[in-house]
């Protein structure tokens, strides 16, 4: 649901800087001057904000196989008949509806105003959520609708853009102000100003983007008055966790509520259906919560999010939950008196942390090493090079132990409230892709795969960068679709989880992964140019 926006999102980002530098090669080659730049940036930005919604339909169509249709088109008329409810009682036009035909359950909006939206759902969304789960989250997208926040967003990329605009003028001037060498140091100083605050600039807009988030599940919690089951999509969605019972009348009724778009749950009315559902494992939901409340990695990851995290979203839906008089499942008094070793989760932080900025450090220290032995100064480039070719590798074998992965669920694996981002947990998981890791994308080659407990993306890299992972994407992934495989690689958490794949084997086939063996090909390639260069200026100095 969230990475698709902020993939549309980015892109429209991207293509607006691409005109951005094109005006500033202009403006430095002398062919227009720091007010039209300016202007220009505005104005490109409002036509790109215009044609967006019907360039991104084109896209979409195109690479994600997508189709679009008029609500009257549906067939799924449930579906339907809440999407026009909803718009009517909110005075909206009824958005175009996109299916990509893809098992990986999203869902996200994009457009330039109530005007022209598109919502886009995947036939996943549909398969694993029930069918008030999925009300919610269509009542999330039509709350950005609603809200116009991708309004919002784009005036504030603009304003990013004008930001670094004015540093590149203002600096460029300063240097060129020959008139007065004090008023050219204050205009470059005015200008590192305004790139300091077109850095910060990034961090506010990503805070309002996690805003609008928290309003869209507002919206949507306070319009069908089931906060808790937004939660349990959230959960679903961005968890990938499926709540499935192990008994067989509850089997039964998953297997009879498969097809497309029908999740008839007639008891999903009450709330005690997702007790049941969870079942034993709700203990172990609680624990996935738990990471989000409590581990340091979290709260600093999110600072680089366009989203909340998802246990701080349900935290928050408990929340009106009770403000509108509903009760709510989510004790998160309850879910933060679980035991956490405090000593060793902050252990395990600050020793990230030190593997984090390793490569630097140790890039400073090559460069200092031969300052101090007083070598030449091409000695000084390579010394860092050797420093920065250690920290890496050592990155690496941190990032990639190489202990004999543990056959897990994905459910499992989300409980570990010590998860790291960077320090790789070997696993196994038993079960099959589903569809591709960006859903419909025909050139996406990781994918998403599916256990008895939840889903979980796999990264996936070939041996040959690039080329390969069009070919695996173009001729291989689609055939690995439902099929009984293993998948084993190393977890990571942070604001998101995945597995960083390094097999996937079927009864026919088995296919490696190659992201260990090209970061350690990356680190050992500097050491071996920073060594070679090191010796060959030293031996220059001895002759």
């Amino acid at each position: 649901m969230n990475l698709r926006f902020a993939s549309l999102f980015t892109l429209g980002v991207l293509s607006s800087f691409i005109f951005f530098i094109i005006l500033l090669a202009s403006y430095v080659a002398g062919f227009i001057n720091g007010y039209f730049l300016i202007i220009a940036t505005i104005v490109i930005n409002i036509i790109l904000w215009l044609v967006s919604p019907y360039v991104s339909t084109w896209i979409y169509k195109w690479l994600y196989k997508a189709k679009f249709y008029k609500v009257g088109e549906l067939e799924n008329k449930k579906f339907a008949a809440f999407l026009t409810k909803i718009c009517q009682d909110n005075n909206l036009k009824v958005p175009l509806i996109g299916l990509i035909p893809d098992d990986n359950p999203t869902a996200f909006t994009f457009g330039s105003g109530a005007f022209n939206a598109r919502v886009v759902v995947t036939e996943g969304l549909f398969k694993y959520l029930t069918q008030e789960e999925v009300e919610a989250v269509v009542a999330h997208e039509v709350g950005h609708i609603k809200h116009r926040d991708f309004i919002v967003m784009s005036i504030a990329s603009t304003m990013l853009q004008i930001l670094y605009e004015l540093y590149f003028i203002l600096v460029r001037s300063g240097s060129k102000n020959s008139s007065s060498k004090k008023s050219g140091n204050y205009l470059a100083l005015i200008g590192i100003g305004a790139f300091v605050l077109y850095i910060v600039g990034q961090y506010v807009v990503l805070y309002l983007s996690r805003v609008r988030e928290y309003y869209a599940d507002e919206f949507a919690a306070r319009y069908t008055k089931k906060p808790d089951v937004m939660s349990s999509a959230l959960i679903k969605v961005a968890y990938g966790i499926m709540a499935t019972e192990d008994d067989r009348k509850a089997k039964r009724l998953l297997e009879s509520t498969k097809t497309l778009g029908v999740m008839d749950y007639k008891g999903a009315k009450d709330l005690s259906l997702i007790h049941a559902t969870f079942k034993d494992r709700f203990e172990l939901l609680e624990q996935a919560l738990l990471f989000d409340i409590v581990s340091p990695w979290a709260k600093i990851l999110e600072l680089k999010s366009t989203h909340p995290l998802v246990g701080k979203r349900i935290k928050r839906l408990s929340s009106i939950a009770r403000s509108i008089n509903v009760s709510t499942i989510y004790d998160f008094e309850k879910i933060k008196r679980k035991k956490v070793d405090k000593a060793k989760l902050y252990h395990g932080f600050f020793r990230d942390v030190s593997i984090y900025f390793l490569p630097f450090l140790l890039s400073i220290v090559g460069v200092i090493t031969p300052i101090l032995l007083s070598l030449p100064w091409p000695t000084f480039i390579f010394g860092g090079i050797i420093g920065l070719g250690l920290g890496s590798l050592s990155k690496t074998m941190y990032a990639y132990p190489n202990t004999k992965a543990t056959n897990e669920t994905i459910l499992s694996t989300m409980t570990d409230v010590y998860a790291s981002p960077l320090r790789g947990r070997p696993v196994s998981y038993t079960g099959k892709v589903i569809g591709r890791g960006i859903p419909g994308f025909i050139f996406s080659e990781d994918m998403m795969f599916q256990d008895k407990t939840g889903l979980m993306f796999l990264n996936y890299e070939s041996f040959i960068p690039f080329f390969g992972n069009l070919f695996f994407a173009w001729k291989r992934a689609k055939g690995l679709q439902n099929v009984p495989s293993k998948a084993t690689g190393w977890f990571l958490r942070g604001a998101t989880h995945h597995l960083e794949l390094k097999e996937l084997s079927t009864s026919t086939d088995r296919i490696k992964s190659s992201i260990k063996f090209w970061k350690m090909f990356g680190s050992i390639l500097l050491l071996l140019i920073g060594t070679g260069g090191f010796f060959i200026f030293s031996s220059i100095l001895v002759l």
